[in-house]
């Protein structure tokens, strides 16, 4: 709310002022899944991904050759088959633990890449800016929030986009 004051505040002044202002927009969720870096961030965690599920699989199906003894096999002594209960019991207990902190490993590796980006496509953001001299640069769902404006905007993500990937490949 503070940052629409801010907005609005801005634009009184402006408009008091002869002056006309260069406004730009960014849509920072394009600029992330578009750029370079946010391509192989994505890519890496879909491969951990994979990898991952292939081994839950694994468990899983040995979780269920176990199911079907206990369901198939009449000569189980009755010890037997209450130790194999608690052990089928147990794997898929231990299953499900893995899976939920997998999940949450990911999760968070998925924020820091994101953070990460996020914080070095500002600083793209603001270098085209100020060479593009745009004099207000507002995240394109914000903008979104405001009504009506005077002055047009411009989406500039690509120019974002593509002067962080140059960024990055210089690296």
């Amino acid at each position: 709310m503070r940052i629409l004051h801010f907005i609005f505040l801005f634009f009184f002044i402006a408009g008091s002022h002869a002056w006309a202002m260069k406004i730009g927009v960014v849509d920072l969720n394009r600029a992330l899944n578009e750029s370079e870096a946010g391509i192989r961030s994505k890519n890496v965690l879909e491969t951990k991904g994979r990898q991952k599920q292939q081994e839950f699989k694994l468990e899983e199906e040995e979780l269920r050759e176990l199911a079907d003894e206990l369901r198939s096999n009449p000569l189980l002594t009755p010890k037997a088959k209450e130790q194999k209960q608690q052990q089928l019991q147990q794997g898929q207990q231990a299953l499900r633990a893995k899976v939920q902190q997998f999940e949450q490993q990911l999760r968070g590796e998925e924020r820091r890449f994101t953070e990460e980006i996020f914080r070095e496509l500002k600083g793209a953001i603001r270098t085209v800016s100020i060479r593009d001299k745009y004099d207000l640069v507002l995240e394109k769902n914000a903008a979104q929030v405001i009504l009506y404006m005077k002055q047009e905007t411009t989406d500039f993500t690509q120019k974002v986009i593509d002067h962080y990937n140059s960024l990055k490949a210089n690296e």
